[in-house]
Formats: structure tokens, sequence, C-alpha cells
């Protein structure tokens, strides 16, 4: 009896082993089908967006460099300037100025009355208040046209061995600069010297321009807007004062905004070549920046399925056509999809599950989600195509370059 018993043990624990391994077997194959109906639904859900966006960046390249070589014309980009780093002085000015009244001393540092302007309801406050600024002295001015360049996040700010976020990094008071530069122009027009404050303010303007961050080009567009208006508001003003005309306004603005589209790795890698190539590359560094960071925080995700993207992408980052300071540092310790939460500036950004399930068969899925909503619009192209188209004249001395349009 003895040995039957043992006999129909072993069976019994036969019969459980064949339905574990069967149970397990089922599992498996069913997490298999689960994650390609997943790849599946991930390629209908968000292929199509970057399909249309590969298509459009195509489509928009031509243009992209056209409106690039009639805003380039510019003579703001011609303007003769010194070659140097204005950070180390503009950054330490800004700091000061911009924190509370203390020991340290900043040509910066604003009366507490004009800082008000900074929250006035108005835009134009800055031209119709009674403002005595008699007591400023903008010779701080003077000094920043030895620069062509501004390094707004120099890499020894970079903390090593970390995360670095552009997104979230402490930038210099972008606002303090703006308005002294309407307190110059305003002070100029009341003397009766407004060129060489137009002088100052443009290269302000550029040295914005030249942090190669969008944000700083969108500072450069708004001192020359403020240009433009105060312009418009005088009824004899310098003939030789010609500010930059709303529609380069326009067309500079949409170029800066389009230039990271052209190096994102969505885009298609000869696109993203020949968009660079374009000259004069007035969205060039900018752009390359702006995908740089797109790029980077991706990396762990699509690096595989975007391997030629990526090698063309830091091989133009390497290139040397940018003389800040960015670039290396957001491809060598920039944020990426990977890194811990506690690190992260503005929030972890994945998907709910890419956090909870990290693993490399779901990386692609992933990297499409996150790839499709980070994808930038190319509508201010869009939208400047839709105007008129410009004329054969259109050319430095014509109504597009004197400000009257």
């Amino acid at each position: 009896m003895g040995w039957r018993s043992r006999r129909a043990s072993i069976h019994r624990g036969n019969v459980l082993l064949r339905v574990l391994v069967w149970g397990v077997s089922g599992i498996l194959l069913l997490a298999m089908l689960a994650l390609a109906a997943f790849h599946v639904w991930s390629q209908r859900q968000y292929g199509p967006a970057i399909g249309q966006f590969r298509a459009d960046v195509t489509a928009q390249v031509e243009f992209f460099c056209e409106q690039q070589a009639l805003v380039g014309a510019e003579p703001w980009f011609h303007e003769p300037r010194g070659a140097g780093d204005a950070g180390p002085l503009l950054n330490e000015w800004l700091r000061v100025a911009s924190g509370p009244p203390g020991l340290e001393e900043s040509p910066l540092r604003l009366p507490a009355h004009l800082l008000l302007l900074q929250k006035a309801e108005r835009m134009e406050d800055w031209i119709t208040s009674d403002l005595d600024l008699s007591s400023l002295d903008f010779g701080w001015m003077r000094q920043m046209h030895a620069f062509d360049h501004w390094n707004a996040i120099p890499r020894a700010s970079i903390a090593p061995g970390k995360p670095f976020d552009l997104m979230s990094a402490s930038f210099p008071e972008f606002s303090l600069l703006v308005l002294w530069s309407k307190l110059r122009l305003r002070h100029a027009i009341e003397q009766g010297t407004p060129l060489e404050a137009v002088r100052d303010v443009r290269q302000l303007a550029w040295l914005a321009y030249r942090t190669d961050t969008l944000v700083g080009g969108m500072v450069a567009l708004s001192l020359l807007t403020a240009e433009h208006r105060l312009h418009a508001t005088l009824e004899n003003p310098p003939p030789d004062w010609r500010p930059m005309s709303l529609e380069q306004q326009r067309r500079f603005k949409a170029v800066l905004w389009s230039a990271s589209a052209f190096s994102s790795i969505a885009s298609p890698v000869e696109v993203g070549e020949k968009a660079r190539a374009c000259e004069p590359a007035i969205g060039r560094c900018i752009g390359l920046v702006e995908a740089a960071l797109r790029g980077r925080y991706l990396e762990p995700y699509a690096k595989g399925t975007h391997q030629q993207a990526y090698l063309k992408l830091k091989t133009a980052s390497a290139a040397g056509h940018c003389h800040t300071q960015l670039l290396a540092p957001i491809w060598e310790q920039g944020l990426t999809v990977t890194d811990d939460d506690t690190m992260r500036g503005a929030g972890d950004e994945r998907p709910l599950a890419a956090r909870l399930i990290p693993t490399s068969a779901l990386r692609g899925p992933f990297a499409l989600q996150i790839l499709a909503s980070s994808l930038t619009t190319l509508d201010p192209l869009r939208e400047l195509k839709a105007l008129a188209p410009p004329s054969k004249g259109n050319a430095p001395g014509s109504d597009i370059y004197d400000g009257r349009r």
C-alpha cells in the first residue's frame, strides 16, 4: 500500500507542476499579447501625429530657409560688435540689482518708484507716465558693446554630477533689463539724443538673443518692439533711425519659435541638416538648444529607434557654431526621463505606467507618447505663409525695414 500512496503523491505532484507550468506559460503568453497590443495601440494613437509632424517640417523647410534669409538681411544682424562674453559682468549686476538692498552695489539697481513700472497695467506707461529720470546713470550700457554673446547660465554655475534642467534653471532677471532699456529710450527722447540710446538698446537686444535660449530671443524681440513703439510716437524721428519693422519682427519670431522643430529627433534627418545649413542661420543655436533639451530628456527611451537623428544632432551641437556654453552640459548631464523624481524641477512628466513599470519592452510606446506630446508647433510659420508674400522690392531701405509697417 505504501508504494501505491507514494506513486499517487508523485502523480498528483506532476499534475500540479504541469498545471503550474501551463498557468505561467498562459500568463506569459497573455502578457506578450498585451504588450504587442500596446505597441500597436501606441502606434495608432501617437504615430499619426509624429507622421504629420515629419510631413510638415519637410514641406516647410524651404520656406523656413527663405524667412531666415529675409530676416537675416535686417541691419540689426550686421551692426559692428565686440567679441566676448557679457556674462561675468551682466549676470552679477542683474543678480545684485534684483535682490534686496544690501552692501553690494550694482549699476542696474533702480529706485523703487521706477520698479513699479514692471507692474504697470498699460504697456505704454513707460512712454506716457510722468517720470524723473535725471538720477539714472546709463553709462553701464556702453560697456556692453564690447561683447557679442551672453552666457546667462555659465558652465561654472551648473552643479557637477547632478541632472541639469534648463527649464528650471535660475535665469538672470531679464525683466529688469527690459525696463532699463525702456527708460534709456525714454530719457534719450527727452534729451534729444535718441540714436545713441537706440544703439545701446539694440546691443542689449542682441546679447539677449545671443544667450541661445528661446526666452532670451523673446526678450530681444521685446526690446526691438519697444524701440519700434517709441519711434512710432514721434512726429519727426531722426531719418537715420530705422527700427525693425513689424513684418520683420513677425518673421524673426516665427523663425525662433519654429527652429527647434527642424532639429527635433522626430524630424527627418536630411530635413534637419538642410535647415541647419541655411544661411544666415538666425535660429540655429536656439533651435539646437531647444531640441537638445527634448532629445536629451527622451534619450534613454528613444536612442535606439532614433539613432541616426541623435548622431546628427549631437554632431551639430558640437560643431562650435554657438558661442554659449549650454549645449555641452545639456548633452552631458541634462535631465532625462529616467532621472530620479527628487531631482526634477517641474515634476515628472513621464506617463504613470513608465514610472511604475520602466521595462525596456515598454520604452518604445512611452517614447512615442512623450515625443508626440512635445512636438514643436509650426503654426508661426504657417501664419507667416498665410500673409501676403513679400514683394521683390523688399530689401534693406524699403518700407519693410524702415518701421512704417
